[in-house]
Parts: structure tokens; sequence; C-alpha cells
């Protein structure tokens, strides 16, 4: 039987999920739901309403960090966990770094400045989405955007802070490829995904299964967000990523 992935299409930390499933080729269904209306499937299945949630059987993963960790230990090929100890923990480590300075950080960044835009907001949300899900935002909308900036304490001064936390984060990043291909030993591991899925949003990688709207769509804040990032050494590898790890593997699944 496959499995299932529940996610929303423009999550970063949901296209963690994915890639780590189809590196490995393991067959799966993406089911794609609605952030605001998500509650209640994600809800009966597992502790929190976050996505990705993966559901195996009787045996349901929440957290894109802890499916990882599920698809490497079940299915050993082409593993995305460094087999030596030392590489092993440096990527477990980085991967958790990613997640809270680079993932966290960029999402609450980019709400901040984009929730204003109605428009843009529901053409990112419902893309491969339920059928009705311009309607349910064309009446939920303001209720859906009050609670993500409740849920991710979306105000000025942490989106200052994170800011300041990603352009900090670049640093080290750039310093860690400095003359490398990967970040942690010699081939493709978690970090490197974990760097190039959440980034993806600033890059737009044409190999990524979301259409995203064209650069001049955006605020001037998010604007100048991505020409920052296009300054970085982050960026190339990036696309390098994207290019060489992720292309041909990102068809929707049904």
């Amino acid at each position: 039987m496959a499995l299932s992935l529940y996610t929303f299409a423009i999550s970063h930390f949901a296209e963690k999920a994915r890639w780590a499933l189809d590196h490995k080729g393991i067959d799966y269904v993406e089911r794609v739901l609605l952030p605001g209306s998500h509650f209640v499937v994600v809800r009966r299945m597992a502790p929190q309403t976050t996505v990705p949630v993966l559901r195996d059987g009787a045996t349901v993963i929440q957290g894109s960090s802890q499916i990882i960790d599920h698809v490497d230990a079940k299915w050993p090929n082409a593993p995305l966990t460094p087999e030596a100890s030392e590489n092993r923990t440096s990527a477990v480590e980085l991967e958790r770094w990613l997640d809270v300075e680079f993932g966290t950080t960029l999402r609450r960044v980019m709400y901040f400045h984009v929730l204003g835009n109605r428009a843009l907001v529901t053409g990112l949300f419902t893309q491969r989405g339920p059928w009705w899900g311009r309607a349910f935002y064309g009446a939920m909308f303001p209720v859906v955007r009050l609670g993500i900036r409740r849920m991710y304490a979306i105000e000025p001064e942490n989106a200052a802070r994170d800011r300041e936390r990603i352009d900090a984060g670049l640093a080290r990043i750039d310093q860690l490829l400095d003359g490398k291909r990967y970040l942690v030993g010699d081939g493709f591991s978690r970090a490197d995904l974990t760097l190039a899925a959440l980034a993806a949003p600033l890059v737009g990688p044409p190999e990524h299964s979301m259409r995203w709207p064209s650069p001049d769509s955006y605020p001037p804040e998010v604007a100048s967000l991505r020409d920052r990032f296009t300054r970085s050494r982050a960026h190339e590898h990036v696309l390098r990523m994207y290019r060489e790890h992720r292309a041909g593997s990102t068809a929707p699944k049904h």
C-alpha cells in the first residue's frame, strides 16, 4: 500500500519530506491540504497541527526531520544520513540549525511581508490543492491570516530580528561551502537537502513542484531578501542541488 504524505504545496518543510521520499524512489500519495482548513485532517492523525505528516500503514510520523529518519531507517538505499559517525553527527546538527535559523526565520519574514497581498497568498496556498480552495479563501482569508500571524508570532520586531538571523545564517553557510561541493563530507546528504528545500521560496528552482510567481509580484522587502540570497554561495548550491539531485523526481503524486 502506498504511503500518504500530507503537505501544503507552498511549505518548504513539506518539500523536505517530498524530496526525501522522491530521492529514495518510494511510492507515496501526496495529499495537499489548505492552510487553515487542514486542522481537522491533521488533528485526526497527529498530536500537533503542523505538516508534513507521513502515514505509513498504522505508523504516523510528523515533521520533516522525523520523516527523513523514518525513511532512512526503513529504506536504507540512497541514504540521506551519512554512515560515518562524525559526518552523521555533523549532518543532523546542521539540519537542526538550518530548520531553526533559516527555515522558521524565512517563513516568518516572508509571511510578514506577503500576508497583506490576498491574491498572491491565495495563489500560493491553493496550487495543487482541493478544487474549492479559492472559494474557501474568498470567505475565510482574514481568519486564516490572523491565525497564521498568531501561530508564528509574526510581528515587526520578530521579522526584523529574523532578517538579521538570515543574514548571519547565510554568512555561515557560505563559509561552510567555501571550496566544497557539499555541506558535509563528499556527497549529498540531509543537510544539503534541507538547505535547498528551505531556500526554495527565495530561489524558485524550476525542478520544484511549485509554479512560482514572477519576481515583481513580491513586495520590495522580499525582492531585497531574494537579491541578498542571489549574491551568496548558497544560491548556486541550492540551484545545483535541485539540478543534480531533484530533477526528474518532482512530478505531482496523486
